[in-house]
C-alpha cells in the first residue's frame, strides 16, 4: 500500500522527518529494490544513535543515514528530496502547517510530501452493554478534545491533513485510510502476540492514566465517568491476561484509522 501510494522506485531520495529510532525509515528502504538515499531526521540524539545501530545491524547503512534535527528546521538543503514524509509526527506538533511547509522546502519541484497520521475514526463495542460502549466512545473523543485544549495539538489531525497540505501550497492532494481493528479472539493472531500487546496496553495505561484523565476532563468528561471506565478496563485486561480461554473467546471490538495524505510541490515552488 505504501509503495504504490508514495510512488516508491529505485534511485529515489527521501527524507523521513521525526523518524524516531528508524523503524519506518527502514521499512521504506525495504520497499525499494536497488539503490536509494534516505535521510532520517529526529530531534532526540538518543533516537538517532539507536536508529544508526539498528540500521547497521539490518544491513541498510548503505541506503540510510540519520541527522539530528527539528521538524521546523530540517537539516537538508532546498529541493534535495523526491519525497519528504512523516508518520505520527504532526499530531504531536503545535504548528503542523509550519512543519509541512518545511517538508515542502526540502523536496524538488514536482516532488511529493506525505504524512501518515491518526484520524478520528475510532469505534468500539463492549458486548451487551450499550451504555458502556457509549461511555468508551465519549471518553475517546473527550481525550482528543482535551489534548487540543491543553496542548494545542490535534491527535485527530489525519482528518485535517488535506486542508493543511493545501495551505502549505501543495496540490494534486490524495488521501486514503488504513484501518486498524482490535479483536482478541481473531484466530489469525498468535496468542502470545495478543498477550504481549495487552500487557503493553496495561503498562501504558497505568503510566499515563493521570495525564489521560486530566485531558479527558478538559474535554468534557466527568471524574466519575473516567474512574468508572478505568476500573472496567483494568479489570477486563487483567482478566484476559489471566485466562487464555477467556481471551480467545472475548468479543470486545475496537477499530481506528490512519490517514495517508500526499501532495506535490508546484513547479513554481514555494
Amino acid at each position: 500500500m505504501h509503495s504504490t501510494f508514495l510512488g516508491l522506485k529505485p534511485g529515489m531520495k527521501i527524507v523521513d522527518v521525526g523518524c524516531g529510532t528508524g523503524d519506518f525509515t527502514r521499512y521504506l528502504a525495504s520497499l525499494i529494490p536497488g539503490k536509494c538515499k534516505i535521510i532520517g531526521v529526529d530531534f532526540r540524539a538518543a533516537n538517532i544513535r539507536t536508529a544508526e545501530k539498528q540500521t547497521k545491524k539490518e544491513g541498510m547503512a548503505g541506503k540510510i543515514t540519520f541527522r539530528n534535527g527539528d521538524a521546523y528546521s530540517i537539516p537538508v538543503e532546498d529541493g534535495w528530496a523526491d519525497l519528504a514524509c512523516c508518520r505520527t509526527l504532526l499530531m504531536h506538533l503545535t504548528e503542523p502547517l509550519k512543519a509541512v511547509q518545511e517538508m515542502t522546502r526540502v523536496v524538488r519541484k514536482g516532488g511529493a510530501v506525505a504524512a501518515f497520521e491518526r484520524g478520528r475514526f475510532e469505534s468500539v463495542y463492549i458486548p451487551d452493554d450499550e451504555r458502556f460502549t457509549k461511555l468508551a466512545t465519549k471518553l475517546g473523543n473527550s481525550y482528543v478534545d482535551g489534548v487540543r485544549k491543553l496542548e494545542a495539538k490535534y491527535f485527530d489531525i489525519g482528518n485535517r491533513l488535506p486542508t493543511i497540505f493545501h495551505k502549505a501550497g501543495l496540490r494534486g492532494i490524495m488521501a486514503e485510510v488504513q484501518a486498524d481493528t482490535y479483536l482478541t479472539s481473531d484466530p489469525r493472531r498468535r496468542l502470545e502476540d495478543v498477550r504481549d500487546e495487552l500487557a503493553f496496553y496495561l503498562t501504558t495505561f497505568k503510566e499515563t492514566k493521570k495525564l489521560d484523565a486530566k485531558a479527558m476532563q478538559a474535554g468534557g468528561a466527568s471524574k466519575r465517568e473516567i474512574v468508572h471506565y478505568n476500573r472496567w478496563f483494568e479489570k477486563w485486561t487483567k482478566g484476559m491476561l489471566d485466562d487464555s480461554e477467556k481471551l480467545r473467546n472475548d468479543t470486545v471490538f475496537g477499530a481506528g484509522g490512519m490517514v495517508l495524505v500526499a501532495g506535490r510541490k508546484q513547479a513554481d515552488g514555494i
